[in-house]
């Protein structure tokens, strides 16, 4: 049959505490590995118990344990824990120790308190089972030989070197600062200079009004023109079997708002005439592609001319302060992909008109 102690000594290689009842509990704590340069010794982690008489509820694991060990019933378990505890009282108050076997000493002091001392000679740690101190060789005084060369190394003097900064004079000092100020405004009025040439004689701002961040480049070559939409509103023109004379030898009228015509003049020979009627959207698809906006009638009227003859169906749109040129209509915008193909094929860049 297992005692309590041999019970207590087998929870505490399991467990961190294991409580007697109506006596006290023990509380194991885990320490690790010391080593102890004095003795040259090194000490295997361990587990470090101690004693509290304040824990004597009865938490079941103690009597549970020894009735599993013995065979016994809990209620047969937990009244030879009793009687254990009972004994261990009786010889504590007649100020004997008492000696658990592997666990440790327990004793009264002068105050009547209950002290447990552990057994040095066994470890209650499983992981360390098996390890023993290991003893080494230390050398005498190597604390103080580290000691003193570390005073040779701070004690050791940085020798001071002292340069001497050169001495500039005040006139001799004035001259770089001089050129550089030169140098700075030069770079500041260059360009100035240059563009100032650049772009009133190599690029169309005096006759366009417009300036481009292109023109500020001098390699930058101009592509084709191309006729892009305009945000102002186009004016509204009507324009009813308009003759084109090629500009070379034509003279066109004023057109005035109530003419219905516009007689052209050919100063030369008479050219041939292409009729070109400026249709309202209302005669026409929902959907126009715009490829020209202009604020001259005359340009929106060779465009046009210049459409019809590569087979477009163009017009003039009326309506808003420009005169909008539509390369063709559509009843939805899907129906315009294949003519927007085809005037990007010829070179025309346009937006739709709903």
């Amino acid at each position: 049959m297992y005692s309590v102690e041999e019970i207590i000594c087998q929870l505490l290689l399991r467990h961190t505490c294991v409580i007697i009842p109506s006596f006290g509990g023990f509380v194991a704590q885990t320490l690790s590995a010391t080593i102890d340069r004095e003795k040259g010794i090194i000490n295997p982690p361990s587990k470090h118990v101690l004693f509290n008489k304040n824990l004597i509820n009865n938490d079941g694991l103690l009597t549970s344990e020894y009735a599993t060990f013995n065979r016994i019933n809990y209620t047969d378990s937990l009244f030879q824990i009793d009687l254990f505890t009972g004994n261990l009282k009786s010889e504590l108050s007649n100020g004997r120790k008492v000696e658990l076997n592997k666990i440790g000493t327990f004793h009264l002091d002068a105050e009547k308190n209950i002290c447990f001392e552990q057994n040095r000679y066994f470890n209650f740690l499983l992981s360390a089972y098996g390890l023993s101190n290991v003893q080494f060789v230390s050398t005498p005084n190597t604390s103080e030989k580290i000691e003193e060369k570390r005073k040779e190394i701070t004690e050791i003097k940085i020798p001071i070197i002292q340069i001497e900064t050169p001495i500039i004079s005040i006139g001799t000092a004035k001259k770089p600062r001089k050129v550089i100020r030169y140098v700075a405004i030069a770079a500041c009025f260059l360009p100035i200079a240059f563009y100032s040439f650049w772009i009133p004689a190599k690029t169309d701002v005096l006759k366009s009004g417009l300036i481009s961040i292109h023109d500020f480049n001098p390699f930058y070559k101009t592509g084709k023109g191309l006729y892009l939409p305009s945000a102002a509103k186009l004016k509204a023109l009507n324009f009813e079997n308009v003759s084109y004379v090629p500009p070379q030898s034509m003279e066109i009228t004023t057109v005035e708002p109530e003419m219905s015509k516009v007689p052209v003049k050919n100063m030369a020979s008479a050219p041939k005439t292409i009729s070109v009627s400026a249709n309202s959207r209302n005669k026409r698809q929902a959907f126009e592609y715009i490829v020209g906006c202009f604020s001259n009638n005359s340009n929106a009227l060779n465009l046009v001319i210049t459409l019809k003859n590569q087979g477009f169906d163009a017009t003039i749109i009326t309506g808003g302060n420009l005169t909008r040129v539509s390369i063709g209509s559509a009843p939805n915008s899907k129906s315009l992909d294949s003519l927007i193909q085809l005037s990007s094929s010829k070179g025309y860049q346009g937006w739709i008109l709903k």
